[in-house]
């Protein structure tokens, strides 16, 4: 009988984030849901038969619950607690390169399993590698270089055109009133390095 595939639930708000981290446990052999509106973890969750519970949840850390401006992470850390069930819940920061200490051990307190940065082609073969342990995964490395090379040659594409968007701004001809008004600014700025001392005008 073939093994069943463990089940993630992804609760991402971030679009693009959400997509990429949906193609990374994909290529892991993973059942993969992803929630990107708005709802109560809690209530969606106690939905779900005792057994079919997701292996893992990796959620925003930053999403609210409905009508409250109370963070869900804490509760629904505290409901999977108390049913004694296996979910591991990780937390996620799609607005940060690098998780700070003092938010790690938040984390940790309210009972998830670890807390994420935001992926990128430096990060993603490390960060999933953390996730598919949790649930006691093995994880398979080709798929995830090749969205690693993809994300990275997309990334360098991104940076070309906007160095070349600023040499195309400079090396435009400057109108006559571009020309004037900088004229001014730097006579400001001679103006600025000038001092009176005792009646005669001296640069600084």
């Amino acid at each position: 009988m073939a093994e069943l595939k463990k089940a993630v639930l992804m609760m991402h708000t971030d679009r693009v984030q959400g997509e990429l981290w949906k193609t990374a446990l994909l290529t892991q052999q993973l059942d993969v849901i992803w929630e990107n509106i708005p709802l109560d973890l809690v209530v969606y969750l106690e939905k779900f038969d005792r057994q079919k519970l997701p292996d893992l949840l990796i959620m925003d850390m930053a999403i609210k619950s409905p009508n409250s401006e109370t963070l869900q992470s804490s509760s629904v850390c505290q409901w999977l607690s108390k049913q004694q069930v296996p979910t591991k819940v990780v937390l996620f920061n799609p607005r940060q390169e690098k998780i700070k200490d003092i938010e790690h051990s938040w984390a940790l307190r309210r009972g998830a399993s670890d807390v994420l940065p935001r992926l990128s082609p430096e990060n993603l073969m490390a960060e999933v590698a953390r996730v598919t342990a949790l649930i006691g995964c093995s994880l398979i490395t080709q798929p995830l270089e090749k969205i690693a090379r993809s994300l990275g040659a997309s990334s360098s594409g991104m940076i070309e055109r906007e160095s070349s968007d600023v040499d195309e701004a400079e090396s435009k001809p400057k109108s006559r009133s571009e020309t004037k008004n900088n004229s001014k600014n730097n006579q400001k700025s001679d103006a600025g390095d000038v001092v009176m001392y005792r009646g005669v005008r001296v640069r600084r």
